[in-house]
């Protein structure tokens, strides 16, 4: 059972497997749909308000954690004298 479980892991978080993939647009298709939930309301003016500040903060999200993980990974180790 756990080898099973290991080789699952390393088949959904593997650059050059199809369940990766299939991992990532899960992700986005649950977060889309948090994004639409949330925004629905039945007057349209605050509807639009909900929809532009959930957006925003998700833009504002992506940005600050790629960022933050390119600081944390994005070296390279010639530059580093390794």
């Amino acid at each position: 059972m756990q080898e099973f479980t290991q080789q699952a892991v390393q088949l959904l978080f593997a650059v050059d497997s199809i369940w990766s993939i299939v991992l990532r647009g899960a992700i986005w298709f649950v977060i889309a749909l948090v994004i639409i939930v949330s925004a629905d309301n039945p007057n349209p003016e605050k509807s639009l308000k909900n929809l532009k500040s959930n957006l925003g903060f998700f833009l504002m999200f992506i940005v600050l954690s790629g960022g933050l993980i390119y600081l944390l990974f994005g070296f390279n180790a010639n530059s580093v004298g390794v």
